[in-house]
């Protein structure tokens, strides 16, 4: 790998999202369920198709899926949960102010999913949009602005009521304003096209069925602590492929410095933008080429591209280092995960 220090070279910094370091691999994000830093609501289908073997089912796995959070109105990394049901019509059962507790929770949600309305229909839209307002409402006066939110749906069917009750637009929509969705299908009567619509409802890799082994598992570690896991504005997060939204995400945030520097001023410059700022590591062509296309996406300038990361020599051990963040020890590049994938040498 060259390390140049001509004047046209960029830099490229990742801070930590305060995960364990010192490893030579890059670390995916933590999945600690008592400090996810969230508003939920949970959106339950409590109509006919759902049925009371159904309704069971679902307090079971939200029970199970929330039972090591800790919910409470407590500041800090804490989460509050509210909870709507629909058929035909949503109803808030619970705003994001009613619980103060786990157990308090736990208990209402067996209340809540006793038994199936006597709705014989499931318009989804009500229920996303019910959410939508309760999310919306949880904000007043700028409360818990910076955490992140999210919609859980248990639902036993999928229907359109038309343009202007449109799902998968009012989707958007919440998505767009950086709300994730978590869908589950709990389909009592193997009517077809419910997977598939709820999935169109959903963040891509969060659509998830009652069929699925370990479910609830499944919604903590690939739904709530992904949502969980993101970057201050203006850095873009690091994934296992640029610009699939499906991909798995790691703790690790990107920034472009648009600084024409020598690698020394660039990994002062890079330790100045922000705590836990260091210049990037590239383990293996996956990191590359992830890399590669961010300063491709960002730069706004042809190729080829050339920019400083994070590789340098160490004179004290006398050895190729990789930079980490102040106070932490650097990676030996001998001995690490990284593999070679392209010809060159160090010089």
């Amino acid at each position: 790998m060259r390390i140049s220090l001509l004047n046209s070279i960029f830099l490229v910094c990742f801070g930590s999202l305060h995960l364990a370091y010192g490893q030579n691999i890059d670390p995916e994000c933590a999945c600690n369920l008592g400090n996810l830093w969230l508003d939920v609501v949970v959106v339950i289908d409590n109509s006919q198709g759902m049925s009371n073997d159904g309704l069971t089912q679902v307090a079971a796995d939200i029970a199970t899926v929330f039972a090591q959070s800790n919910i409470t109105q407590v500041l800090g990394q804490t989460t509050r949960v509210g909870i709507v049901t629909y058929g035909q019509s949503a109803v808030t059962k619970y705003d994001l102010t009613a619980f103060n507790d786990t157990d308090t929770f736990i208990n209402a949600i067996f209340n809540v999913a006793d038994k199936p309305t006597t709705d014989t229909e499931s318009y989804i839209y009500t229920g996303l949009s019910a959410a939508q307002t309760v999310l919306h409402d949880g904000r007043v006066n700028g409360k818990r602005n910076n955490v992140r939110q999210a919609i859980i749906v248990y639902a036993s069917d999928y229907k359109s009521q038309g343009q202007e009750k449109d799902p998968v637009q009012l989707a958007q929509q919440i998505k767009e304003d950086g709300i994730g969705i978590i869908t589950v299908a709990f389909n009592q009567f193997g009517a077809e096209g419910v997977l598939a619509g709820l999935a169109n409802l959903s963040t891509p890799g969060m659509a998830f069925t009652n069929k699925d082994i370990d479910l609830a598992g499944e919604i903590q570690r690939n739904g709530l602590c992904q949502i969980n896991c993101f970057c201050p504005t203006a850095w873009t997060q690091y994934t296992s492929q640029f610009g699939l939204a499906s991909a798995r995400r790691f703790a690790l945030c990107l920034k472009l410095g648009d600084i024409d520097s020598m690698w020394a001023a660039a990994k002062l410059a890079c330790q100045n933008m922000a705590n836990s700022a260091y210049l990037v590591s590239e383990f293996d062509e996956d990191k590359h080429n992830f890399i590669y296309q961010f300063f491709k996406n960002q730069s706004g300038i042809p190729g080829p591209y050339m920019y400083h990361n994070g590789l340098s020599w160490d004179i004290p051990s006398q050895q190729w280092m990789w930079e980490q963040y102040a106070g932490q020890d650097k990676i030996p590049l001998s001995g690490s995960s990284y593999t070679a994938w392209n010809p060159g040498i160090l010089f």
